[in-house]
């Protein structure tokens, strides 16, 4: 596990754990906030994913010849990102069902 968590990108991933420090922060504070930080959180999972794959297509477009093990790593990696970004949208909404159990 150590080694997913350090092939993601720095960046993005401390914005993400923000968010989810954010997230344990507002349930204690501020409940109502608990499901807008994790639906930005899974927005910005998903913007910096599609830009990251962009960014690494248009290098793949520059070089003549890339190891097709080195795409399929940069993908595995960006994969263990969205799962992040989904294991702390689904944080969000656990703890808001736990503090609402009729909503």
């Amino acid at each position: 596990m150590q080694q997913i968590i350090l092939q993601l990108p720095g960046a993005a991933l401390a914005i993400l754990t923000i968010l989810l420090v954010l997230i344990f922060l507002s349930a204690w504070k501020a409940p109502r906030w608990v499901r807008p930080i994790g639906s930005i959180a899974l927005g910005f999972c998903a913007l910096s994913y599609l830009f990251g794959f962009f960014l690494g297509l248009a290098v793949i477009d520059k070089a003549s010849e890339i190891s097709p093990a080195v795409m399929i790593g940069g993908l595995k990696t960006w994969n263990w990102f969205i799962v992040y970004g989904l294991l702390i949208y689904f944080v969000s909404h656990v703890i808001s069902f736990i503090q609402k159990p009729g909503h």
